[in-house]
């Protein structure tokens, strides 16, 4: 597992927003795999969420070191073809 930093104000929020056409076993099972890749990367896999908003089915919320941390992860688990289209949101910590 890759070394983690301590959680702080250097760690930001990642929300993965997309729309599913598969399943709801194709997804939990699509999930194992992120969870898993999570795992393996360091990032925190927060949870999968059903989003009120009217664009999307689905957010990931994901807790990383950066946003190529975050792509690290993403990258060893291929999108499914279930996977319309998404759109990555990034909350970056602000120091008031």
């Amino acid at each position: 597992m890759a070394p983690r930093e301590p959680r702080g104000d250097r760690r930001m929020k990642i929300l993965l927003y997309f729309d599913w056409i598969g399943t709801r076993k194709e997804l939990k099972e699509h999930d194992k795999k992120m969870q898993k890749s999570c795992i393996e990367t360091g990032v925190e896999h927060e949870g999968l969420f059903g989003s009120m908003n009217a664009k999307w089915n689905y957010v990931w919320v994901f807790d990383a070191n950066s946003f190529d941390h975050f792509l690290e992860m993403s990258r060893k688990v291929p999108r499914p073809v279930h996977m319309t289209h998404y759109i990555t949101e990034l909350l970056i910590p602000s120091r008031l």
